[in-house]
């Protein structure tokens, strides 16, 4: 490693040959072209290991892979802008994350569907909305130990920010058929959902028999939740996985499409001597020691159809449904789920104010998880979450500077995002990559009713009048409803150790190939990132074993026994993930 730095460094060669007789002679060519030798036959020797998917699981594989240095990363990331996955964001025009991604963020602001839209102009997160620390932390030494104290250095850093006291709610029928009904908060205590909560936020709508947009009946309670291990991306969630990136300047190959069909193929010799081959389009990205599947869903599953490595393989087989029976199931279950983003703007008049959505789950709130409404399961006051960036501010400035002239009503715009339920997503399925217009239509004008029905607004509050400006997206492929687990009291397969380490992540030893995501540990941005750390931690620790001991290293396979697909109880019942 010193010698390649020689090369790439003049001035620290220099240094390096310098002795006290010969202070100011510098190495000779032939010196230096035996030192180019030295480090190209250096590097050839790193092993090297190319990474599948660029979401949060395969960036923290690589995260921690290169931390030795002693490794050849290359992440191959179908985004067409950034990596990141489901872990993303659409930033706006004068972010200042387009202005240091300028070379790939321009391609945001080329597309004529996007070009000068009023979304354009606002950072908005469309699919994961917020980081939660999973219940079982509870110091660093727990299961998610690492991924805390990464949280905690990211909110040093300010790309974390803990959601505020009473901004993260949820909306709550009233309707108990006369009995008091109960709901879990987060700590899986009972609180009472009765119209006499104390809660600040408690009902903002019960009383707003003045407010024309909202019902005459008082069906709906709004209730604060602990969002004291809630963190929301103070510049988007999409700047996390950049932050992952930047750390060790990891490689990423980014809007690459490793063809499902013939991107990877086995060139090697299993145990002694595995390699494979990767290409895409007819380009090829050259032979690797070992590949990590970071991704899932039908690509996934035929990435390796065709490859030896068919006891990993047979976990990459999919369904898509919106639930799984309480035994788990036979296969990796994913559901989908519709992303609505829509920008509305209310006038300011004081007889009209309360339509804005913001007066009535909460001035403060920032995200709201339905609980009332079969079609949806979250919403997002995007406006709110990002008033703190200078663009959104201006926005803003500049929305109500221009009413204001032309002599009308003062008025407000908000954007908000809605997540859809996996039962409606599943009812009203289409292709993802080109959804037909006439879905996007039935789609949007669903889900706007049914926020109002949820919120208690009169139908039709929500018209096209006040919908400025609209953006559906489909993510089939979206959540894991089961996780790949141990089967309870199994002596878990692999090197002895801590058995937390052989859980969370399968690898083939035989073939070298590895996977991990959050379908092999808990459906969430912690479940992935631990799965992607603890792959790269085994993949290093095997490294160092004998050649004869290589074939114990293989972990979670099915051949081994001892696991089998676990039903995510907190996936399913929120629709989005584990995120309470």
């Amino acid at each position: 490693m010193a010698l390649a730095k020689t090369v790439k460094e003049p001035n620290k060669t220099t240094k390096l040959f310098t002795n006290s007789n010969h202070k100011h002679n510098p190495p000779s060519s032939s010196t230096m072209r035996m030192m180019s030798t030295a480090a190209a036959a250096a590097e050839e020797a790193q092993p090297s290991i190319a990474i599948i998917g660029g979401g949060i699981s395969g960036l923290s594989c690589a995260l921690h892979l290169q931390k030795r240095q002693q490794v050849q990363v290359t992440v191959f990331d179908t985004g067409r802008l950034l990596p990141g996955g489901r872990c993303s964001s659409r930033f706006s025009q004068t972010s200042s994350i387009v202005k240091s991604n300028r070379r790939n963020m321009s391609k945001q602001h080329t597309n004529n569907r996007n070009k000068d839209s009023i979304l354009s102009r606002y950072t908005i997160d469309h699919a994961a909305q917020m980081l939660v620390l999973p219940q079982s932390v509870a110091s660093v030494g727990s299961e998610f130990g690492e991924f805390e104290k990464q949280v905690l250095e990211w909110e040093k850093e300010n790309i974390l920010c803990r959601f505020p006291k009473n901004s993260v709610v949820e909306i709550v029928s009233n309707h108990n058929n006369g009995k008091k009904k109960y709901f879990n908060n987060n700590h899986g205590n009972k609180s009472s959902s009765n119209a006499n909560s104390a809660n600040p936020n408690s009902n903002k709508s019960q009383n707003n028999h003045n407010n024309p947009a909202s019902s005459t009946h008082d069906d709906i309670q709004i209730r604060a939740l602990d969002s004291s291990k809630m963190f929301y991306a103070t510049q988007g969630m999409g700047s996390i996985p950049l932050a992952m990136k930047h750390t060790n300047e990891i490689h990423v190959e980014q809007d690459v499409w490793i063809s499902p069909s013939n991107g990877v193929k086995f060139v090697g010799t299993p145990v002694s001597c595995p390699k494979w081959s990767v290409q895409t389009n007819g380009k090829r990205f050259g032979v690797f020691d070992q590949i990590v599947v970071a991704h899932n869903g039908k690509c996934a599953d035929r990435l390796m159809s065709r490859t030896p490595a068919k006891d990993l393989h047979s976990l990459l087989r999919v369904d898509f449904r919106s639930n799984v029976p309480e035994w788990g199931g036979k296969k990796m279950t994913l559901n989908s789920i519709y992303s609505l983003t829509v920008a509305l703007e209310f006038s300011e008049h004081k007889d009209e104010q309360k339509t804005l959505l913001s007066s009535v789950v909460g001035k403060d709130v920032m995200v709201a998880f339905v609980k009332n409404e079969p079609n949806l399961r979250m919403i997002t006051n995007q406006s709110k979450k990002f008033a703190h960036l200078k663009e959104q501010q201006t926005q803003q400035q500049q929305q109500q500077s221009k009413t204001t002239s032309q002599g009308e009503k003062k008025k407000k715009m908000e954007v908000w995002t809605i997540l859809s339920s996996a039962s409606f997503a599943k009812k009203y399925k289409a292709p993802q990559e080109n959804l037909p217009e006439e879905t996007v239509e039935q789609v949007t004008t669903l889900m706007l009713a049914s926020l109002e029905k949820s919120l208690g607004l009169k139908e039709g509050t929500l018209h096209k009048g006040v919908v400025k400006d609209s953006r559906l997206q489909l993510w089939g492929a979206a959540v894991p409803l089961n996780v790949w687990a141990p089967i309870e009291n199994n002596k878990h397969n692999g090197k002895e150790g801590d058995s937390k380490s052989t859980t969370g992540f399968l690898y083939d030893a035989e073939h070298g190939v590895g996977a991990c995501g959050d379908w092999l540990l808990d459906p969430s941005i912690a479940g992935a990132w631990e799965s992607g750390r603890r792959l790269a931690e085994w993949i290093l620790d095997c490294m160092d074993q004998e050649k004869n001991d290589l074939s114990a290293c293989s972990v979670g396979l099915p051949a081994q026994g001892g696991f089998a697909f676990r039903r995510s109880r907190a996936a399913c019942n929120a629709g989005i993930g584990n995120v309470r």
